[in-house]
């Protein structure tokens, strides 16, 4: 049977083995202390009066499955992360029930408002936790997409702590618009559509995915000059120095 066929049974155990992943899973029970406590913490900004009406309802060790398969849009590229360190969030619009939302309550994946929230998920994470990866779940509707990132990509990309500082107000309030790009060029290349889970030789799973997008641009595409405001921000793309942790 082609690995991709698999029945929509199974995709479902996959969400429920992400979402029911024990505490105790985690690497470190004081990261998922943290990753709780930044739940809570950009839940109460975006969960707010006059906000994007946008909670994050999950957060466990991705541990429970031994990586994640991810496959390019064109199904000709795979690549495999490994899952053993990592932190998942589930964001979900406030009132509904996910990880499937009804139609009325679920964003679509090029809705910027949550990959923002997702972006700002992982950089506090790993600004803050020892995790290597985090996958977190976007509020669409039917089918169930994660954007997938690691610590040792983001870091390269961009300045972390500059990038985290510039994406903590108001979450309604219209970002800048080099923001809004370096959001996109980065959740894009990196959300994926569920397929199920697959065996590994290890006797394990891997949650295996399929590009939801063909490559936006990535870490290639520069930015225009930043002047004011932008430059404060520090440096963003790949260009300037990254962050030395």
């Amino acid at each position: 049977m082609n690995r991709l066929s698999r029945p929509f049974v199974y995709l479902v155990t996959a969400v429920a083995v992400l979402s029911a992943a024990p505490s105790a899973a985690a690497d470190d029970s004081r990261d998922l202390a943290r990753a709780q406590r930044i739940r809570s913490e950009i839940t109460a900004r975006y969960a707010e009066a006059h906000g994007p009406n946008l909670a994050v309802t999950e957060s466990s060790a991705t541990g429970v499955v031994e990586s994640f398969a991810l496959l390019s849009a064109d199904l000709m590229e795979e690549r495999v992360v490994p899952a053993d360190n990592g932190i998942y969030y589930a964001i979900c619009p406030r009132t509904a029930n996910c990880p499937y939302p009804a139609r009325r309550f679920a964003r679509p994946a090029a809705d910027l408002l949550p990959r923002r929230l997702a972006l700002e998920l992982a950089l506090r994470t790993f600004l803050e936790t020892s995790a290597t990866v985090v996958a977190v779940s976007l509020p669409t509707h039917l089918r169930f997409i994660l954007f997938i990132v690691e610590r040792g990509d983001l870091a390269r990309e961009v300045d972390m702590p500059s990038l985290e500082t510039a994406l903590s107000g108001h979450p309604v309030r219209a970002p800048a618009g080099w923001v809004q790009r370096v959001v996109d060029q980065i959740t894009r290349p990196r959300a994926f559509v569920g397929v199920g889970l697959v065996p590994t030789p290890n006797g394990r799973d891997s949650w295996m995915g399929v590009a939801r997008w063909a490559r936006y641009g990535g870490v290639a595409e520069t930015l225009p000059e930043r002047s004011g405001d932008e430059q404060s921000a520090g440096a963003i793309v790949q260009e300037m120095p990254p962050h030395k942790e």
